[in-house]
């Protein structure tokens, strides 16, 4: 990627860059940008300047920070110093595609040396007066990462400039701008995105405190880490207990909970079923379910217990499939006997024969609605073109309707044609310790039949169902890692097996009994093959464990590993680590790093085989961190061929 670069002469730590991408070769493209009128006699030759493949010049040059880009769906590039593009006076990349979008943008800027990125401005610049909006994220590490900033600039049009992306301090570390453009084709450009290099903090530490409390920290992403080395994030892996059976002779769209002490189970039917169990593998078929008169034939449908709720006669409530399509909401005071809301007429607009969900967001204070949503128009496809919608309402009992859209969003990260590759089938929202988990169904290269005519033995991997998780801290930036590095959650079975062609999850996790309860359906036949009536056909609902905590977890292996958190506040006084493996310490600094007298590694307990829910670790002089209370710590975990999936801190008297 040819980039140019130009420096503005600015104060030392500040740098202004302007982009194109138009393959030229350095020759030429230093020719054009010396040709333009008010910048380019600054420009006196190429240089690198730390810069992959970039020019610089100016006393504003930021030596210690790389610089790359990359876009999603359709990228196009301008060369902005021609005549016939009017948008600026600079070299802008455009922001571009072959519709309305959105597309994805993003800068990645990669400190060296210990410095610091401050992200401050940039402008947009348009051809035309045509509508445009730009969403932005920035965040540490990855696209995937902390959010360090957020905005969005609503619908406009023509110029916006010095528009201020909000970031408030410096990062230490990565930083990835991402860029959402939706508008109109071939109409906007980024210029002059200004940031600065700061100055090295203590190893790299940043000093923003992290709101901890005594509330359990999932290692799901960087929300609670500042730095690792030598650690990486990996997924966790499930204990099948339906390996060769299913455990219940019914299917999903559905649900399964624990409540009341036992676990309850909702399964599709014509009408829907419930049964009970006392250990989560037996279950009894309890009765069938009564109301929600207008639902689709597919009887798609997710069940939920609403701890927000305090009228007993609408404790439970259930989003399911309209007959039109669009989805619709019951409650009931059994989880038997339904009524319905808005009179039976559905709450939104295109849903699913699949999954619909509500769910109660307590951190937010909203409750959620999730559905499918269809591109297949808006793309002109062949097929249908599946995507999930995100909506909002406060309260759905007074204003069953009242759903505000958050998100429509499709997977397209890779290729505007991604829908060819995969699509989401359905998705819901299980909310566990302030992290959202969304658990999907993804259909892998829909009505693609490339590997033959039916066979209920050969294990397939086209035109299938596949469960993976991702996660989010805000129930609508998901990161979608182990979707992008085909990692389920819970893996399909081997030729013969029953559940080797699809994974369809129930809507919920349970937590019960320091584990993770994860049912789902599976079939030994593709993505509209299987046929129940077919001799050789088998599917069920299965189950499958997973340690407490262990969705996702740091692991150091091979190399010795060091995470260190953000700062907080220390408001209990003993910390328990979820911790598995060869060797663990942990030790505890101030908010600058330093370690605390008796708190030091050389100082802990190196705690070795260990494979505990929650370690309470130690120091040899017997220190114990209710002396540290009140005041700002940072956690320093030091691991050896092991794996660390969440902490706690708590009071004395938990």
């Amino acid at each position: 990627m040819a980039t140019a670069l130009l420096c503005l002469g600015l104060p030392v730590e500040a740098t202004v860059i302007k982009f194109e991408k138009v393959g030229l070769t350095p020759a030429t493209e230093l020719r054009g940008l010396q040709s333009v009128k008010g910048y380019g006699d600054r420009v006196k030759e190429p240089s690198t300047g730390g810069f992959r493949d970039s020019f610089a010049e100016g006393n504003g040059w930021t030596p210690d920070v790389l610089l790359d880009f990359a876009g999603g769906h359709d990228v196009k590039t301008v060369n902005s110093w021609r005549e016939r593009w009017d948008g600026g006076d600079g070299a802008n990349y455009l922001l571009d595609g072959d519709d309305g979008g959105p597309y994805y943008y993003w800068y990645t800027f990669t400190p060296e040396n210990g410095v610091g990125v401050l992200i401050n401005s940039l402008d947009l610049e348009a051809s035309r007066e045509v509508p445009n909006r730009i969403d932005w994220r920035i965040r540490a590490g990855s696209r995937t990462g902390r959010e360090l900033a957020r905005g969005s600039t609503g619908n406009f049009t023509g110029d916006l400039t010095g528009l201020n992306l909000r970031m408030k301090e410096a990062h230490h570390g990565p930083v990835v701008l991402e860029l959402v453009h939706t508008g109109t084709r071939t109409t906007l450009a980024v210029d002059n995105l200004d940031f600065d290099q700061v100055k090295p903090g203590k190893e790299g530490v940043t000093a923003r405190l992290v709101e901890v409390g005594t509330r359990k920290q999932l290692l799901v992403d960087d929300h609670i880490i500042d730095r690792m080395v030598h650690v990486d994030r990996v997924l966790g892996t499930v204990d099948k207990v339906s390996r060769e059976n299913p455990v219940f002779d019914g299917s999903f769209y559905g649900t399964v909970l624990h409540d009341e002490g036992k676990f309850k189970l909702w399964y599709r039917g014509h009408p829907y079923g419930y049964a009970e169990s006392k250990d989560g593998v037996s279950f009894r078929k309890v009765a069938d379910l009564t109301g929600m008169t207008q639902k689709s034939p597919a009887e798609g449908a997710t069940f939920y217990v609403d701890p927000h709720e305090m009228d007993p006669a609408h404790r439970y409530k259930a989003c399911y499939a309209h007959k039109t399509m669009r989805a619709a909401l019951a409650y009931s005071g059994d989880g038997i006997h339904w009524k319905d809301y808005n009179e039976g007429r559905p709450v939104t607009h295109r849903a699913a024969d699949t999954y619909n969900q509500i769910v109660w967001d307590e951190g937010a204070g909203v409750y959620r609605l999730f559905t499918r949503t269809d591109y297949r128009g808006a793309l002109k496809a062949g097929m249908e073109v599946r995507g999930t919608r995100s909506m909002i309402n406060p309260d759905p009992k007074a204003d069953p309707t009242g759903w505000k859209v958050v998100r429509n969003w499709r997977f397209d990260r890779e290729d505007p044609e991604e829908w060819k590759r995969r699509q989401i089938y359905g998705l819901t929202d299980w909310i566990y310790e302030g992290v959202h988990f969304a658990l999907m169904m993804v259909i892998e290269w829909p009505e693609d039949m490339s590997e033959g005519p039916k066979d209920y033995h050969k294990r397939h991997e086209r035109n299938l169902l596949e469960f993976y998780i991702a996660t989010s801290r805000d129930g609508d930036s998901w990161d979608l890692r182990w979707v992008y590095d085909g990692k389920t959650m819970i893996p399909r079975g081997g030729d013969g097996a029953w559940d080797k062609d699809m994974i369809i999850p129930a809507s919920a996790v349970i937590t019960h009994g320091d584990k993770h309860w994860l049912y789902y359906d599976g079939y030994n036949e593709r993505h509209g093959v299987f046929r129940r009536d077919d001799e050789k056909a088998r599917g069920g609902i299965g189950l499958a464990t997973l340690r407490l905590d262990g969705f996702v977890g740091l692991e150091a292996k091979g190399q010795a590993g060091v995470i260190t958190t953000r700062p907080f506040k220390l408001e209990g006084d003993l910390l328990q680590v979820n911790v598995k493996g060869q060797e663990f310490a942990v030790e505890v600094l101030d908010a600058g790093g330093d370690p605390f007298p008796g708190f030091s590694v050389s100082e802990a307990v190196r705690h070795r085989q260990v494979d505990q829910l929650r370690l309470e670790p130690a120091w040899r002089g017997r220190q114990t961190l209710s002396s540290l209370k009140g005041r700002t710590v940072r956690l320093r975990f030091h691991l050896e061929n092991a794996v660390i999936y969440s902490f706690q801190v708590l009071p004395a008297s938990h």
